[in-house]
């Protein structure tokens, strides 16, 4: 074997590497030209970087039905043109005196507004507004079985939708 057949040999397995760690870095949604570039100066090393390296995290979203352009899933509007999705106010009207039941129901409320277990027991404290829940109409049903199961009242009234009023 020549040298100039190894250099050839070498020339395309450092290509080969470069193209695969370009496709893999967008199969696992990292940006292709970096990877591609490091496929050219490491060669199969970059194979082995991409075995350890984990995939990028991609957010599920959904397109606003006004301008298109991709929102959070549990958006109640869109950030780029203020269309207000159609949804739910989830309002609970009684609590039950049962601590275990309270405590289910305490920890609902902290899980879904992010707030403190002791901050949520404030806010069951001026019923019927303190479990108020803007939410969009493919979550109202989860959201209400689990405060119906711990015990409390529950009211779901429709909000009005669509594009917010300037103010």
């Amino acid at each position: 074997m020549g040298v100039s057949t190894i250099l050839v040999v070498l020339v395309l397995i450092w290509g080969v590497s470069a193209v695969l760690s370009g496709w893999l870095a967008a199969r696992k949604g990292r940006s292709v030209r970096p990877w591609t570039l490091l496929g050219v100066v490491l060669g199969p090393l970059s194979l082995l970087i991409h075995v350890v390296y984990p995939a990028r995290y991609v957010a599920t979203g959904v397109p606003c039905p006004q301008c298109g352009k991709p929102v959070g899933a549990r958006a109640v509007a869109c950030h780029h043109c203020q269309y207000r999705f159609p949804a739910v106010d989830v309002l609970i009207t009684t609590v039950p005196a049962d601590p275990e039941s309270l405590r289910v129901i305490l920890n609902e409320l902290a899980r879904e507004y992010g707030i403190q277990y002791a901050d949520a027991g404030r806010m069951l404290e001026k019923l019927p507004v303190a479990g108020y829940r803007h939410i969009q109409p493919t979550q109202v049903g989860e959201y209400v079985r689990r405060l119906e199961t711990a015990g409390a009242g529950v009211s779901v009234v429709p909000s009005a939708a669509g594009p917010a009023k300037p103010s």
